[in-house]
């Protein structure tokens, strides 16, 4: 199959949880003899064309200095670059990535009768949790792209599936659901010296949703009993700065320590380091994060939204906490750091769970039967 993938921005140059996703689907598919070409937006100083992983990715429209970060003009110049592409070139299928990319495949893919995947993560719950930050035609944006005549639409858990029937009114029958999954080989071939004792870790975009200003509340609170407690905070966005000045207030730079930019291998030796992972999210299509802390054998401990109680079974791979309640999210870190012999159980259980359901041999597999259908 010739397959074409449209989404704005692509590893290495921008680490979220979709275009993680995409690559580790897109290589696997040029394993198995597969043509993958991915359309993502320029990038300043990157070539317009780059080989990663057998995979080609195309850098079109307009050029991004500093990723995510991109205005309403780029939006458009996006729309056009991506439309003009997919007119000049033949594929079996589209999979095209919410939301910007949405239109421009729908209607490229009509023109050309090309079959068209839609892949949605997540939606938006609220007018302060959208994917437009602080925009207020995003919700009607967002009911609007959902709704465009996708072939299929791809979802990554049943919560998502569930908010786009009930708060979008998607036909039931045109989506299906494909968890993310874990490279667990990759993670495995990591070796570590041993774990940091009292360390703790988040990874994710330093969005408002992600409420890294809950996890360091709760490291203030907690370092009142455990003194050496350890928070690494890796990602990068809009909040960092803010998060920053929080750290620096309460007096707690000895405590919490900020990365961002690693590579795989510094990422899984910083997890696999950490005796915990925590994600305070409260917007979460399925939180990959905390498949591949489990796959490092760590406990998690989350927010119960969206597609995170999808991930973490409460109590046995980790823990969930109703949503913003920062004294339970502080009460379970906590019991999780002092007792050890819990910390060991929760992360064995928490590696039979994705080798049971998110190992990406297996939903590849899983995807390319899609497409087949889609296309017949």
């Amino acid at each position: 199959m010739k397959i074409c993938m449209v989404l704005e921005f692509f590893i290495p140059h921008y680490n979220g949880g979709g275009e993680h996703r995409y690559h580790e689907i897109a290589k696997r598919l040029v394993q198995q003899g597969h043509t993958v070409d991915l359309l993502t937006m320029k990038i300043l100083n990157i070539p317009e064309y780059e080989d990663v992983d057998g995979i080609n990715v195309h850098h079109i429209g307009p050029t991004i200095k500093k990723a995510p970060y991109r205005s309403a003009t780029d939006f458009i110049q996006y729309f056009f670059a991506v439309t003009r592409w997919l007119l000049k070139h033949d594929y079996d299928v589209i999979d095209a990535q919410a939301y910007s990319p949405l239109l421009s495949s729908r209607i490229a893919a009509r023109i050309k009768k090309t079959p068209l995947i839609g892949t949605i993560h997540d939606t938006s719950s609220n007018s302060n949790d959208q994917w437009i930050q602080s925009s207020k035609i995003a919700n009607t944006m967002e009911k609007f792209l959902v709704n465009l005549n996708f072939d299929k639409i791809l979802t990554v858990s049943h919560a998502t599936k569930n908010s786009l029937i009930n708060d979008f009114a998607v036909n039931s029958d045109k989506i299906l659901m494909l968890y993310n999954g874990v490279d667990i080989a990759k993670y495995d071939a990591v070796h570590i010296d041993g774990v940091l004792k009292n360390n703790i870790i988040f990874v994710g975009r330093l969005a408002p949703h992600k409420h890294v200003d809950h996890l360091i509340n709760s490291v203030n609170i907690i370092q009142e009993k455990i003194p050496d407690i350890k928070l690494t905070i890796v990602g990068k966005g809009e909040e960092k700065d803010k998060l920053i000045q929080m750290v620096n207030k309460l007096e707690l730079e000895k405590n919490i320590k900020f990365k961002q930019d690693l590579t795989d291998e510094e990422l899984i030796t910083e997890i696999k380091k950490s005796e915990l992972l925590v994600l305070p999210s409260t917007r979460e299509g399925f939180g990959m994060v905390l498949a591949e802390a489990n796959c490092c054998y760590k406990p998690v401990i989350t927010y119960a939204s969206g597609g995170t109680v999808e991930v973490v079974e409460n109590g046995y791979n980790g823990f969930l906490i109703e949503p913003e309640n920062i004294e339970d999210l502080t009460q379970k870190i906590l019991e999780t750091l002092e007792n050890k012999e819990l910390n060991q159980k929760l992360g064995q259980n928490g590696r039979k769970k994705v080798e049971k359901d998110f190992d990406w041999e297996k939903i590849v597999n899983q995807y390319i039967n899609v497409l087949c259908n889609v296309i017949l």
